[in-house]
């Protein structure tokens, strides 16, 4: 099976490890399934709006350390630890997603963490743009460091 995931190896530097562990095939498949929630800015949100996004949301959440895993072990070339490079990259492709999602927000996203009906919203303890871009700069950053943790590999040096 052809993966079109790029294999994440040792040498590559900071940036290139940053873009390979983003599951971008997952990405691009919620910005297009959330399209079809949209409404309007100021538009009262339909009841069961919320409740496809929970469901869209947790689906693409199971999928992606599955999606990713595997994606990793067809692409990669045998060698010693290639399950655990793949289980590594797995969970982290799923809180990248995770972060991503919260980072980028969406006004259903907004609506379900703040309980309200209605797509201008205001943001609540629960979500804040705040913190998730923060929360995402923080991972990107701290990302190479598990990998040096976890998987025993070098710090990238450009």
């Amino acid at each position: 099976m052809a993966s079109f995931r790029p294999a994440v190896r040792e040498s590559d530097g900071y940036i290139q490890k940053i873009i390979k562990y983003i599951p971008a095939e997952i990405i691009a498949g919620y910005t297009a399934l959330v399209g079809y929630l949209t409404v309007g800015s100021n538009a009262e949100l339909p009841p069961h709006y919320k409740t496809y996004y929970i469901i869209l949301l947790l689906v693409l959440i199971a999928i992606t350390p599955v999606w990713t895993y595997f994606a990793v072990i067809d692409s990669q070339s045998p060698h010693g630890n290639q399950k655990k490079r793949a289980i590594f990259h797995a969970a982290i492709a799923t809180v990248a997603f995770i972060i991503w999602v919260y980072a980028i927000g969406n006004i259903l996203l907004k609506a379900v963490l703040c309980n309200c009906h209605s797509a201008s919203c205001a943001d609540c303890g629960l979500y804040s743009p705040v913190f998730g871009s923060i929360l995402l700069v923080l991972f990107t950053l701290m990302t190479p460091l598990f990998e040096r943790i976890f998987l025993g590999t070098k710090l990238p040096v450009n």
